[in-house]
Protein backbone atom coordinates (compact mmCIF):
# COMPACT_ATOMS: atom_id res chain seq x y z
CA UNK A 1 0.00 0.00 0.00
CA UNK A 2 0.93 3.34 -0.91
CA UNK A 3 1.86 6.08 2.26
CA UNK A 4 -1.20 7.89 1.17
CA UNK A 5 -3.34 4.59 1.50
CA UNK A 6 -2.06 4.02 4.92
CA UNK A 7 -2.33 7.31 6.13
CA UNK A 8 -6.36 7.67 5.28
CA UNK A 9 -6.44 3.93 6.36
CA UNK A 10 -5.46 5.20 10.12
CA UNK A 11 -7.74 7.90 9.70
CA UNK A 12 -10.61 7.13 8.86
CA UNK A 13 -10.56 3.98 10.84
CA UNK A 14 -10.17 6.55 13.83
CA UNK A 15 -12.57 8.57 13.59
CA UNK A 16 -14.98 6.15 12.34
CA UNK A 17 -14.23 3.27 15.13
CA UNK A 18 -12.21 5.17 17.53
CA UNK A 19 -9.32 2.85 16.79
CA UNK A 20 -6.43 3.42 14.14
CA UNK A 21 -6.91 -0.08 13.44
CA UNK A 22 -9.96 -2.70 13.42
CA UNK A 23 -10.62 -3.84 16.73
CA UNK A 24 -13.31 -4.80 19.46
CA UNK A 25 -15.01 -2.11 20.85
CA UNK A 26 -14.18 -3.25 24.58
CA UNK A 27 -10.51 -3.72 23.56
CA UNK A 28 -9.51 -1.06 25.81
CA UNK A 29 -11.46 -2.25 28.95
CA UNK A 30 -12.41 -5.88 29.00
CA UNK A 31 -9.28 -6.85 31.13
CA UNK A 32 -10.43 -4.91 33.69
CA UNK A 33 -14.40 -6.64 33.91
CA UNK A 34 -13.58 -8.75 36.46
CA UNK A 35 -11.26 -6.78 38.23
CA UNK A 36 -13.39 -5.16 40.86
CA UNK A 37 -11.57 -1.66 40.47
CA UNK A 38 -14.09 1.72 41.05
CA UNK A 39 -15.97 3.60 38.52
CA UNK A 40 -15.43 6.56 40.27
CA UNK A 41 -12.64 7.98 42.72
CA UNK A 42 -10.35 11.00 43.38
CA UNK A 43 -7.76 9.62 40.28
CA UNK A 44 -8.07 7.54 36.93
CA UNK A 45 -6.05 4.95 35.22
CA UNK A 46 -6.43 5.85 31.85
CA UNK A 47 -4.69 3.40 29.68
CA UNK A 48 -5.51 4.81 26.10
CA UNK A 49 -5.72 1.22 24.99
CA UNK A 50 -2.00 1.59 23.38
CA UNK A 51 -1.39 -2.10 24.85
CA UNK A 52 -4.54 -3.56 24.12
CA UNK A 53 -4.03 -2.38 20.54
CA UNK A 54 -1.19 -4.10 19.74
CA UNK A 55 -2.09 -6.80 18.22
CA UNK A 56 -4.37 -5.63 16.22
CA UNK A 57 -1.78 -3.05 14.95
CA UNK A 58 0.36 -5.98 14.53
CA UNK A 59 -1.99 -8.26 12.59
CA UNK A 60 -3.08 -4.97 10.11
CA UNK A 61 0.42 -4.25 9.52
CA UNK A 62 0.60 -7.74 7.85
CA UNK A 63 -2.47 -7.18 6.54
CA UNK A 64 -1.21 -4.18 4.98
CA UNK A 65 2.09 -5.97 3.53
CA UNK A 66 -0.10 -8.46 2.13
CA UNK A 67 -2.50 -5.83 0.57
CA UNK A 68 0.53 -3.73 -1.32
CA UNK A 69 1.58 -6.31 -3.23
CA UNK A 70 -1.49 -6.33 -5.42
CA UNK A 71 -1.73 -2.99 -6.84
CA UNK A 72 -4.56 -1.18 -6.12
CA UNK A 73 -5.80 -2.33 -3.17
CA UNK A 74 -5.64 0.35 -0.91
CA UNK A 75 -8.60 1.32 -1.05
CA UNK A 76 -10.47 -2.23 -0.57
CA UNK A 77 -8.14 -2.78 2.54
CA UNK A 78 -10.10 0.35 4.34
CA UNK A 79 -13.42 -1.02 2.98
CA UNK A 80 -12.34 -4.46 4.38
CA UNK A 81 -11.76 -2.95 7.88
CA UNK A 82 -15.15 -1.42 8.73
CA UNK A 83 -17.15 -4.76 7.34
CA UNK A 84 -17.61 -7.95 8.76
CA UNK A 85 -14.71 -9.95 6.81
CA UNK A 86 -12.14 -8.28 9.03
CA UNK A 87 -11.65 -10.75 10.95
CA UNK A 88 -10.42 -12.77 7.55
CA UNK A 89 -7.87 -10.70 6.67
CA UNK A 90 -6.66 -9.35 10.24
CA UNK A 91 -5.90 -12.06 12.85
CA UNK A 92 -4.42 -10.97 16.12
CA UNK A 93 -2.17 -13.57 17.66
CA UNK A 94 -4.08 -15.34 20.94
CA UNK A 95 -0.69 -15.20 22.18
CA UNK A 96 0.09 -11.40 22.00
CA UNK A 97 -3.48 -10.64 23.50
CA UNK A 98 -3.03 -12.53 26.42
CA UNK A 99 -0.27 -10.64 26.47
CA UNK A 100 -1.28 -7.17 26.31
CA UNK A 101 -4.63 -7.65 28.76
CA UNK A 102 -1.94 -9.48 31.31
CA UNK A 103 0.20 -6.95 31.66
CA UNK A 104 -2.03 -3.63 31.38
CA UNK A 105 -3.88 -5.73 34.50
CA UNK A 106 -0.05 -5.90 36.11
CA UNK A 107 0.36 -2.19 35.47
CA UNK A 108 -3.52 -1.92 37.33
CA UNK A 109 -2.58 -3.60 40.08
CA UNK A 110 0.64 -1.42 41.15
CA UNK A 111 -1.12 1.48 40.08
CA UNK A 112 -3.89 0.72 42.70
CA UNK A 113 -1.37 -0.46 45.45
CA UNK A 114 0.94 3.02 45.14
CA UNK A 115 -1.83 5.05 43.96
CA UNK A 116 -5.01 6.47 46.73
CA UNK A 117 -8.13 6.80 45.45
CA UNK A 118 -7.74 4.89 42.03
CA UNK A 119 -10.30 4.54 40.01
CA UNK A 120 -10.64 2.95 36.09
CA UNK A 121 -12.46 4.54 33.49
CA UNK A 122 -13.93 1.37 31.72
CA UNK A 123 -15.56 2.54 28.46
CA UNK A 124 -14.31 6.03 28.78
CA UNK A 125 -10.78 4.57 28.63
CA UNK A 126 -10.50 5.52 24.82
CA UNK A 127 -7.93 5.44 22.33
CA UNK A 128 -5.30 8.90 22.67
CA UNK A 129 -5.51 9.36 19.32
CA UNK A 130 -1.58 9.99 19.32
CA UNK A 131 -0.86 7.85 16.04
CA UNK A 132 -2.69 11.09 14.09
CA UNK A 133 -0.65 13.30 15.53
CA UNK A 134 2.58 11.27 14.77
CA UNK A 135 1.80 10.83 11.25
CA UNK A 136 1.10 14.71 11.02
CA UNK A 137 -3.05 14.18 10.62
CA UNK A 138 -3.67 17.23 13.06
CA UNK A 139 -7.37 18.03 11.90
CA UNK A 140 -8.19 14.38 12.36
CA UNK A 141 -6.13 14.29 15.72
CA UNK A 142 -7.78 17.62 16.80
CA UNK A 143 -11.20 16.26 15.92
CA UNK A 144 -10.85 12.80 17.90
CA UNK A 145 -8.59 15.00 20.70
CA UNK A 146 -11.75 17.00 21.61
CA UNK A 147 -13.97 13.88 21.71
CA UNK A 148 -11.71 11.83 24.24
CA UNK A 149 -11.26 15.55 25.99
CA UNK A 150 -15.50 15.98 26.21
CA UNK A 151 -15.79 12.29 28.03
CA UNK A 152 -12.80 12.64 30.17
CA UNK A 153 -14.67 15.87 31.68
CA UNK A 154 -17.82 14.49 31.25
CA UNK A 155 -17.16 12.25 33.71
CA UNK A 156 -15.03 14.69 36.04
CA UNK A 157 -11.99 13.66 35.17
CA UNK A 158 -9.22 15.52 37.05
CA UNK A 159 -5.74 13.90 37.26
CA UNK A 160 -4.82 10.63 34.50
CA UNK A 161 -2.30 8.12 35.26
CA UNK A 162 -1.14 6.56 32.13
CA UNK A 163 0.66 3.73 31.75
CA UNK A 164 3.04 4.38 28.32
CA UNK A 165 5.30 6.74 26.49
CA UNK A 166 3.11 7.80 23.72
CA UNK A 167 0.02 7.87 25.76
CA UNK A 168 1.64 9.85 28.33
CA UNK A 169 3.07 12.16 25.60
CA UNK A 170 0.56 12.94 24.07
CA UNK A 171 -1.70 13.33 27.01
CA UNK A 172 0.82 15.56 29.00
CA UNK A 173 2.56 17.26 26.39
CA UNK A 174 0.01 17.92 22.95
CA UNK A 175 -3.16 17.58 23.62
CA UNK A 176 -2.20 20.99 26.08
CA UNK A 177 -1.57 22.65 22.89
CA UNK A 178 -4.62 21.72 20.50
CA UNK A 179 -7.42 21.80 23.25
CA UNK A 180 -8.21 25.15 24.60
CA UNK A 181 -8.69 25.04 27.92
CA UNK A 182 -6.93 21.53 29.09
CA UNK A 183 -6.56 21.28 32.73
CA UNK A 184 -5.85 17.52 33.69
CA UNK A 185 -3.22 16.76 35.50
CA UNK A 186 -1.24 13.69 33.87
CA UNK A 187 1.18 11.51 35.52
CA UNK A 188 3.09 8.42 34.18
CA UNK A 189 2.96 5.16 36.53
CA UNK A 190 6.23 4.48 37.20
CA UNK A 191 6.31 8.14 38.64
CA UNK A 192 4.18 7.26 41.29
CA UNK A 193 5.62 3.55 42.15
CA UNK A 194 7.66 3.42 45.54
CA UNK A 195 10.42 0.94 45.84
CA UNK A 196 9.92 -2.33 46.58
CA UNK A 197 11.49 -3.44 49.99
CA UNK A 198 15.20 -3.63 49.42
CA UNK A 199 15.79 -7.58 48.64
CA UNK A 200 19.20 -9.01 49.80
CA UNK A 201 19.19 -12.08 46.60
CA UNK A 202 20.36 -10.94 43.11
CA UNK A 203 17.64 -12.14 41.09
CA UNK A 204 19.56 -11.15 37.91
CA UNK A 205 21.00 -9.30 35.29
CA UNK A 206 18.58 -7.15 32.83
CA UNK A 207 19.15 -4.59 30.38
CA UNK A 208 16.83 -1.87 29.93
CA UNK A 209 15.48 -0.58 26.06
CA UNK A 210 14.62 3.19 26.76
CA UNK A 211 11.76 4.33 24.81
CA UNK A 212 12.54 6.97 22.74
CA UNK A 213 9.94 8.99 24.45
CA UNK A 214 10.59 8.49 27.85
CA UNK A 215 14.77 9.03 27.41
CA UNK A 216 14.14 12.57 25.40
CA UNK A 217 10.67 14.19 25.87
CA UNK A 218 9.78 13.28 29.66
CA UNK A 219 12.68 12.30 31.26
CA UNK A 220 11.15 9.08 32.51
CA UNK A 221 14.62 7.59 33.05
CA UNK A 222 16.07 6.76 36.97
CA UNK A 223 12.44 5.40 37.68
CA UNK A 224 12.42 2.53 36.05
CA UNK A 225 16.25 1.71 37.26
CA UNK A 226 15.14 2.50 40.72
CA UNK A 227 12.18 0.21 40.54
CA UNK A 228 13.66 -2.97 39.23
CA UNK A 229 16.88 -2.32 41.07
CA UNK A 230 14.93 -2.29 44.68
CA UNK A 231 13.55 -6.13 43.18
CA UNK A 232 17.34 -7.07 43.37
CA UNK A 233 17.65 -6.99 39.76
CA UNK A 234 21.28 -5.75 38.40
CA UNK A 235 20.87 -3.16 35.54
CA UNK A 236 23.55 -3.53 32.84
CA UNK A 237 23.32 -0.56 30.61
CA UNK A 238 23.44 -0.97 26.86
CA UNK A 239 26.05 1.10 24.88
CA UNK A 240 23.12 3.12 24.00
CA UNK A 241 20.94 3.49 26.83
CA UNK A 242 19.43 6.71 28.52
CA UNK A 243 18.95 9.63 26.20
CA UNK A 244 21.03 8.07 24.15
CA UNK A 245 18.88 5.25 23.54
CA UNK A 246 18.52 3.80 19.87
CA UNK A 247 15.12 3.14 18.07
CA UNK A 248 13.24 0.03 18.38
CA UNK A 249 12.12 0.52 14.76
CA UNK A 250 8.60 0.77 15.44
CA UNK A 251 7.42 4.11 14.52
CA UNK A 252 7.98 3.16 10.85
CA UNK A 253 6.64 -0.27 11.25
CA UNK A 254 3.75 0.17 8.99
CA UNK A 255 5.28 2.67 6.15
CA UNK A 256 8.31 0.55 5.60
CA UNK A 257 7.75 -3.34 7.23
CA UNK A 258 11.76 -4.02 5.91
CA UNK A 259 13.54 -0.82 7.19
CA UNK A 260 11.67 -1.50 10.34
CA UNK A 261 12.68 -4.69 11.14
CA UNK A 262 16.40 -3.76 9.98
CA UNK A 263 16.39 -0.94 12.92
CA UNK A 264 14.64 -3.47 15.16
CA UNK A 265 17.72 -6.42 14.71
CA UNK A 266 20.43 -3.97 14.83
CA UNK A 267 19.19 -2.60 18.16
CA UNK A 268 18.24 -6.07 19.56
CA UNK A 269 21.69 -7.48 18.49
CA UNK A 270 22.94 -4.89 21.06
CA UNK A 271 20.49 -5.07 23.51
CA UNK A 272 21.61 -9.12 23.68
CA UNK A 273 25.11 -8.55 23.88
CA UNK A 274 24.68 -6.59 26.80
CA UNK A 275 22.11 -9.11 28.82
CA UNK A 276 20.02 -11.73 28.41
CA UNK A 277 17.05 -10.31 30.02
CA UNK A 278 15.49 -7.06 28.18
CA UNK A 279 13.61 -5.01 30.22
CA UNK A 280 11.18 -2.62 27.79
CA UNK A 281 8.98 0.00 29.15
CA UNK A 282 6.32 0.28 25.63
CA UNK A 283 4.06 -2.16 24.32
CA UNK A 284 5.62 -1.03 20.53
CA UNK A 285 8.96 -1.88 21.50
CA UNK A 286 8.12 -4.58 22.61
CA UNK A 287 6.01 -5.49 19.91
CA UNK A 288 9.13 -4.64 17.09
CA UNK A 289 12.30 -6.14 19.47
CA UNK A 290 10.14 -9.45 19.62
CA UNK A 291 9.57 -9.75 15.80
CA UNK A 292 12.73 -8.98 15.08
CA UNK A 293 13.13 -11.79 17.58
CA UNK A 294 11.87 -14.54 15.06
CA UNK A 295 14.88 -14.35 12.76
CA UNK A 296 17.37 -14.11 15.21
CA UNK A 297 19.16 -17.00 16.65
CA UNK A 298 19.38 -15.07 20.42
CA UNK A 299 19.58 -16.56 23.87
CA UNK A 300 17.13 -13.87 25.53
CA UNK A 301 14.08 -13.30 27.38
CA UNK A 302 11.74 -9.66 26.55
CA UNK A 303 9.59 -9.01 29.28
CA UNK A 304 8.02 -5.80 29.62
CA UNK A 305 8.77 -3.96 33.26
CA UNK A 306 5.48 -4.53 34.26
CA UNK A 307 6.31 -8.02 34.37
CA UNK A 308 8.72 -8.45 36.34
CA UNK A 309 7.24 -5.78 38.76
CA UNK A 310 4.26 -6.75 39.30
Amino acid sequence: MKVGDIIRYIVENTLETGFPVPAPRDVAYRWALNRNIPRRGRVYLYTGALYQLVPYIDASVKSMERFGRLPGLGKAARLLSRTRLTGIAIRPRRELIEWSERVVASIASLAVRNVEGLAYLYEDDRYSGVLLYEIGAEDAFLKHASRVYAALKERGVEKLITIDPHTTYVMRDIYPKFIDGYDIDVVNYLEVMKDHQASRVLKGKVTIHDPCLYARTLNILEEPRRLLASLGYEIAEAKRSRENTYCCGGPVEAFSPKLSLAIARDRLRELASTATTIVTLCPICYLSLSRARENMSLNITIKDIAELLG
